[in-house]
């Protein structure tokens, strides 16, 4: 189980870092429980395109459990594997929070 390896093997851009944070606060609400990738969809609000780059690469690094013959996920992590989550919900709440403090004052700057 690792988060650094679905992390290395995704795109590292904006876009999929905000899916990928859902994606893992979704199952951290919703631990041990299995969930389709519509259930997913639908919890989180992120199009199937989004979710089908995410999903595969978090069970194929074992950070989510996937059930191939009824096409479900789960979240059953570890103290370690929480740990990473928690490190990277961290750093993705500061970035966010940089980029929302960076264009608030962009657009109280004075206009010349």
């Amino acid at each position: 189980m690792s988060l650094g390896r679905a992390l290395a093997s995704l795109p590292s851009d904006e876009q999929t870092e905000g899916v990928l944070r859902d994606v893992l606060l979704l199952f951290g609400h919703h631990a041990q429980e299995w969930l389709s990738e519509s259930d997913v969809q639908v919890k989180t609000g992120r199009s199937r395109t989004e979710l089908r780059t995410v999903l595969p690469a978090l069970s194929s690094s074992y950070v989510l459990d996937f059930d191939r013959s009824q096409g479900l996920y789960r979240f059953s992590g570890d103290v370690v594997l929480g740990f990473e989550i928690d490190t990277f919900m961290r750093r993705a709440d500061c970035h966010q929070g940089h980029i929302r403090a960076n264009v608030a004052r962009f657009r109280e700057r004075p206009s010349y």
